[in-house]
């Protein structure tokens, strides 16, 4: 009785290893490939897995590669997969298809359900286009069968070749191994048309069975003409798509120009010694550069209000970037445009003190932010016209055929980033090119631009050397200075015009001492460089009362083991 004891314990100990041992694996991995006429070939793959509920839960994948290299530009070319039928255990299984990158991934198994701990059987047959190679002297069928990229042993493989009747063999070769190696441990047979291979010893994790078949040619057929046009498609299309895309992204910008971008006719600039009336500094600023251009448009009008005496300017002698407005004690605006007014009142509505360049300020903040939006608002679409519709049109096909080029490029040359650099420079051309003014922009404009010549070439014009009241330009006076500095600098000639004050009256400009701020010419030696220091401190402190914005850094003979067609790998899911 205790001999019998110990044996069904040594019997039930050696079952329980049996069980820790078993591993996970393919133990049989049988290929049957049928080549057709035309170059296509039908596989058939039987897969059977030992499954332990280990890595194989509730099925497999199959992984193939989803490209495969053009030997004739050194590009890549598409695989073209059709699956056919999936089984397991003879038995219709579910599956989903997916593109990962360099795969075409099957899924095979419900995930709903969880197999069996036994040996399971998997069918997957499939159609793959074009799989001949074509050399001057013969066809070659060279295939990767099992891939090498599986994450279990496989213990044998085979597959099976069936060409069309009348095959004559030049030469076979079977390879095993590694990705890359050239090992040949596998046997070749014929068994009337099917040329049969065998592994001779297991193949180990990532260890792959590639086998090459070389015809002599006529068997096959040449690629039709549609693979022929399915081919050329696939290694031009991308730089063909960029090419058309860009003649007619022309024809349609040059058309929506025609139609909606010609700047209307402009007559010639002649010097003018007045601006456009009823135009303040900011309107003359927001029409000329078709926007707001900095915050020159806000410091002009700020220079109009203290130069007119509704407020003070005063710079910190310590710190220039720090500048302080004070409204004066019996202001009226009622004399200026109203938006300029509203912006007074918005400045000094909580006292008659307001610093900037110290910190973040809402308020100001909130008043530049209303100036700003009834200026463009007043400003805007009376006198210029963006024609948003066609550049956001051609941006956006431009995108969308960037990606197609980027995902359907079969090799990247110097002609498809020519293509990409010139589409890309085209929308930059007409996204300059479309925006146009209005007759009336493009009136009040040309005055400007004569308005703007005249501050900048003044002593060319000869201010002094006439008399007043006849047609030729007006005489530099102080009164005239300060009347068109807050103009200069909305049209940024602000230095030139104060070196015209400081030549054509030195004198004057010498002694030059508003009383609208407290800074004066002898203080920093001339008037240019007292305006300079004032409107890039005036800059300054608007950009330091502002929101701040944050930014963070930080074959023919040869071969190996995964050669030729097909490959991919697998593993459980």
């Amino acid at each position: 009785m205790r001999l019998l004891h110990v044996f069904i314990g040594v019997c039930f100990a050696l079952s329980l290893l049996g069980v820790a041992n078993a591993q996970e694996e393919i133990r049989r991995f049988a290929v049957e490939v049928e080549v057709e006429r035309d170059g296509d070939i039908l596989v058939k793959e039987t897969i059977a897995v030992n499954v332990e509920g280990r890595d194989v839960r509730r099925g497999i994948f199959r992984e193939f590669p989803a490209y495969y290299l053009d030997e004739e530009t050194g590009g890549r070319l598409p695989y073209r997969y059709d699956v056919l039928s999936i089984r397991k255990d003879g038995r219709r299984e579910p599956y989903d298809r997916e593109t990962n990158g360099n795969a075409v991934m099957i899924r095979i198994g419900d995930p709903d359900r969880f197999l069996d701990h036994r040996e399971h059987v998997y069918e997957i047959r499939y159609r793959v286009k074009n799989q001949i190679r074509y050399f001057d002297t013969y066809d070659e069928f060279y295939w990767n069968v099992t891939g090498n990229y599986w994450l279990f042993p496989i213990q044998n493989a085979s597959v099976s070749i069936i060409f069309p009747p009348g095959a004559d063999i030049v030469g076979t070769d079977a390879f095993t191994g590694g990705l890359g190696e050239t090992g040949r441990n596998a046997s070749y047979q014929r068994q009337g048309n099917a040329h049969e291979f065998t592994t001779i010893e297991p193949l180990g994790r990532r260890q792959g069975f590639t086998v090459s078949v070389r015809i002599e040619k006529g068997l096959i057929d040449p690629p039709s003409l549609a693979d022929q046009g399915w081919l050329w498609w696939a290694r031009n299309g991308s730089l063909t798509a960029l090419i058309m895309s860009f003649l007619g992204l022309l024809g349609f910008y040059y058309r929506g120009f025609d139609r909606v971008g010609r700047d209307p006719v402009k007559g010639p600039v002649f010097p003018q010694y007045e601006p456009p009336e009823g135009y303040s500094p900011a309107a003359a600023h927001h029409i000329y550069h078709r926007g707001f251009n900095s915050h020159d448009g806000l410091i002009s009008s700020l220079m109009m209000l203290a130069s007119t005496g509704q407020m003070r300017i005063d710079v910190d002698p310590d710190d220039k970037k720090k500048t302080t407005l004070i409204k004066a004690d019996h202001a009226v605006v009622d004399r200026v445009s109203p938006e300029v007014a509203d912006l007074f009142e918005d400045l000094f509505s909580d006292g008659g003190t307001l610093k900037l360049g110290e910190k973040y300020d809402a308020d100001f903040t909130k008043a530049y932010t209303r100036f700003r939006k009834q200026i463009s608002d007043k400003y805007g679409s009376a006198y210029f016209k963006w024609n948003p519709l066609y550049v956001i049109m051609g941006g956006s096909l431009t995108v969308l055929v960037l990606i197609f080029a980027i995902v359907q490029h079969s090799f990247w040359s110097l002609w498809h980033t020519l293509g990409v650099l010139a589409l890309i420079g085209l929308n930059g051309l007409f996204m300059y090119l479309m925006p146009a003014p209005t007759r009336k922009g493009q009136t009040i404009r040309t005055h400007l631009e004569g308005f703007r010549l005249y501050m900048e070439k003044a002593e060319k014009l000869q201010l002094n050397s006439v008399d007043v009241g006849s047609d030729a330009p007006p005489p530099m006076t102080i009164e005239r200075y300060e009347k068109f500095l807050p103009y200069a600098v909305a049209l940024g000639v602000e230095k030139p015009w104060t070196k015209h004050f400081e030549r054509l009256i030195p004198e004057e400009a010498e002694n030059y001492n508003p009383s609208w701020t407290n800074m004066s010419a002898r203080t920093f030696g001339s008037i240019g460089g007292m305006t300079e220091s004032m409107v890039s401190g005036m800059s300054s402190g608007v950009s330091s009362s502002m929101p701040q914005s944050s930014s963070s850094s930080g074959g023919g003979g040869g071969g190996f083991s995964g050669g030729g067609g097909g490959g991919g790998g697998g593993g459980g899911w």
